[in-house]
């Protein structure tokens, strides 16, 4: 099987008012009904908004936990070609939970998965986001628990 996380790193906000935050403005208010329009992101910006609706902006308030890494200039880069090296394998297994962990995502290389394969599933991807939003809407749920999961913003 293979799995693509376009999204895998989930951060933690503090439940604080922004600074300059709208008095009365209920961001988990409007976050359900976009889950609620299941339009996704790409329904979002084909309906021809101009600004960035204001639940996806964080302050740098509800940020402040998060850390910027100094010790890695670059994606990180995980080289699968010795998975199966009963040596190699746990310093593989390191390097992805590392990478998991301080970036949320990584490149993979020597994974095995033929291009037209990827070709394929990247095809697949983007034909499955010019479906009409009734398609996909179908597949648009926060519970991960599913099979098949389609969701825009992971708060």
């Amino acid at each position: 099987k293979l799995y693509i996380y376009t999204h895998t790193h989930i951060y933690t906000y503090k439940k604080m008012p922004a600074a300059g935050a709208t008095v009365g403005y209920d961001r988990m208010k409007e976050v359900k009904e976009f889950d609620n329009s299941k339009i996704g992101v790409k329904g979002l910006s084909d309906s021809g908004i101009t600004t960035i609706p204001k639940f996806f902006v964080h302050s740098p308030e509800t940020l402040s936990d998060l850390k910027s890494s100094s010790t890695c200039t670059g994606i990180p880069v995980i080289d699968l070609s010795r998975l199966n090296s009963h040596l190699d394998r746990p310093k593989i297994v390191e390097q992805i939970r590392e990478a998991a962990r301080t970036w949320g995502f990584f490149q993979v290389i020597n994974h095995g998965v033929p291009v037209s394969v990827l070709d394929e599933t990247i095809a697949a991807v983007k034909a499955f986001h010019e479906q009409p939003t009734e398609v996909k809407a179908k597949h648009y749920v926060r519970d991960e628990g599913q099979g098949v999961m389609y969701a825009s913003n992971n708060d």
